[in-house]
């Protein structure tokens, strides 16, 4: 491969890490949270949720090792979470 090549494909992929940074890094606006979990939590689980179908803002609930995340939409999810100060995810249901 000649370095032309070579220069151009690290460049595409550079351009991609850092598209792909700036989108994680999206900010999802909370409308409620009654979690013990931190923000950096607070907003991955709000994320995923974000990405299956619920709609900001969001409100996160949280009882019986259970977080039900809901928006302005009819989707809500259900992070099967356990208990404790972070949530272990043992599994997802969005509907």
């Amino acid at each position: 491969m000649n370095s032309k090549k070579f220069l151009a494909l690290i460049s595409v992929a550079v351009g991609l890490s850092f598209s792909f940074n700036a989108y994680a890094a999206k900010e999802i606006k909370i409308s409620s949270n009654n979690t013990a979990y931190s923000d950096a939590d607070v907003q991955k689980l709000a994320a995923t949720a974000v990405g299956m179908g619920v709609k900001e803002p969001v409100s996160l609930n949280s009882g019986n090792g259970v977080v039900t995340v809901s928006g302005s939409s009819a989707t809500k999810c259900a992070f099967k979470v356990g208990n404790g100060d972070t949530p272990q995810i043992q599994g997802v249901s969005c509907k």
